[in-house]
């Protein structure tokens, strides 16, 4: 039960209505927040059309303002800007949704004055104003505006879409807009397409890239693939990614031909190799983003009836990159007991690949302890320490039945970080070390490795000087003794 003291709704009850307004009234004078807060509750009770002139006149005071808000005052100020847009909602929107509709437009047209002085390093004030957006489509769908002035009004959004606020603008207002209105924006995107360069910076955002998207946007809600593909650069269509996204569209359309003959014309080279480093850890070597077309050149596979061709993909791009959900999507498609086989394969497979962090990687995910035990044990001098992403986990999956293997993963994240003298890890080895010590009793043979205590005083001679190390390590053996 909570305490009399506690601040929650039930206390503050009791505390009756005039002494709260009391309060209130003392914190007013203290804060700009609260006095805001309070004059449009107050003006809210006085109905929908005092709180809009109240919400109004603030919005003008926020478009006139000029002084620099860096991030000390951010807080409160996103703050006052959210508390306008959620009265637009709450209070104005139901009643008058004409004027809600207006006043939410003044408020995103405040997006550009507002980003050009205050620190928006972490992306706050452009969330409020793509909240505002969203809040726009389902005011406008209650409004019901003209439909040819609200498209006029998100082509111009759109146009002007410099800090990205209206990036879902269309996804919000397009069941707003209504048949007549897509109709009316689609014309005057279609027209402006039209009057671009050819070349002039298509594919950027002020070049003419926003009208492309909007048009493929439009496209696709009235399920027109040709369409869309008709607003696709021609060169583009051998791009791997254009030749998924448009494939993925003519399948949808139940086109299997076509899209097999984009999917083609996309297929993806293989790149020159390159050494498996933790960079390249899912990338094995080909082109970044071939999961994606494979996914839809495997699903045009099958409804063009080649599953046994699909199948020989699925294997091979399992054997080529160690891809877990091909390999899960080969089994699944195979009959009783021959599973079996061709997992026990597959792991076989895994173990001798090429890439230690790579196979690590896939019997983390599949999740096979057992043959990642024996990788590591067979392998344990590719180990990269650095991969901690990657080791950290593995180990904790290791703990239970395999503390060897789990100790072999953190010693080399421990040297990786002494070696190199990495002090922001420091606490992270000093971690690691701890829990090689509490797996000890655990592991009744090392084998060919050396004992916790040997390896301990390696450490010791090693990396005497490390006394950030030492000293973080001496801490924590106190605390846990205690």
């Amino acid at each position: 039960m909570a305490s009399g003291k506690t601040v929650n709704l039930d206390n503050l009850v009791r505390l009756g209505a005039d002494r709260l307004a009391a309060i209130l009234l003392g914190l007013a004078g203290e804060s700009a927040d609260v006095k805001r807060r309070l004059r449009l509750e107050l003006a809210s009770e006085a109905g929908s059309e005092v709180i809009a002139a109240e919400i109004s006149k603030r919005l003008t005071a926020i478009k006139a303002a000029r002084s620099f808000l860096d991030w000390r005052k951010r807080r409160e100020f996103v703050k006052d800007l959210d508390l306008q847009r959620a009265m637009i909602v709450d209070r104005v929107a139901g009643p008058q949704p004409d004027t809600a509709l207006e006043l939410m437009w003044r408020f995103l047209s405040l997006a550009g004055p507002v980003l050009n002085r205050v620190d928006d390093s972490n992306g706050i004030v452009g969330d409020v104003f793509r909240s505002a957006c969203q809040d726009l489509g389902v005011i406008a769908r209650n409004a019901k505006p003209d439909p040819a002035v609200l498209a006029d009004r998100v082509f111009a959004a759109l146009a002007g879409n410099d800090w990205g606020i209206y990036d879902r603008l269309l996804e919000a207002i397009i069941p707003a807009l209504g048949p007549e209105g897509i109709a009316s924006l689609k014309g005057k995107l279609t027209e402006t397409l039209a009057k671009q360069q050819p070349g002039a910076g298509m594919r950027s955002w002020s070049g003419g890239g926003f009208l492309r998207h909007a048009l493929q946007f439009i496209a696709d809600h009235e399920n027109d693939v040709d369409a869309y593909a008709a607003l696709l650069p021609a060169e583009d269509l051998t791009r791997l990614d254009t030749g998924a996204e448009l494939g993925r569209r003519l399948l949808a359309a139940n086109r299997t031909v076509e899209a097999l003959a984009v999917l083609e014309a996309s297929r993806p080279g293989r790149q020159a190799a390159r050494p498996h480093s933790e960079e390249g850890l899912f990338l094995g070597g080909y082109v970044f983003g071939q999961g994606e077309w494979e996914e839809v050149y495997l699903e045009a596979l099958e409804a063009d009836g080649r599953s046994d061709q699909a199948q020989t993909l699925r294997w091979q791009t399992f054997e080529e990159r160690l891809s877990a959900p091909r390999l899960r999507a080969y089994l699944k498609r195979l009959a009783d007991f021959d599973d079996i086989e061709a997992e026990d394969k597959a792991m076989q497979h895994a173990l001798a690949y090429k890439s230690f962090a790579v196979a690590l990687d896939f019997f983390y995910e599949w999740p096979e302890p057992a043959r990642a035990a024996k990788l590591i044990l067979a392998r344990h001098h590719e180990i990269n320490g650095d991969a901690y992403h990657l080791l950290t986990p593995a180990a904790s999956l290791l703990d239970a039945k395999h503390p060897l293997a789990a100790t072999l993963l953190r010693r080399a994240m421990i040297e990786h970080t002494l070696e190199g003298a990495r002090h922001s890890r420091y606490k992270h080895a000093v971690r690691h070390l701890l829990e090689c010590e509490s797996l000890v009793p655990t592991i009744s043979d090392y084998g060919a490795f050396d004992s916790h205590q040997v390896f301990a005083d390696r450490l010791r001679t090693t990396h005497s000087r490390k006394t950030g190390f030492w000293t973080q390590l001496a801490e924590l053996t106190v605390v846990k003794r205690r």
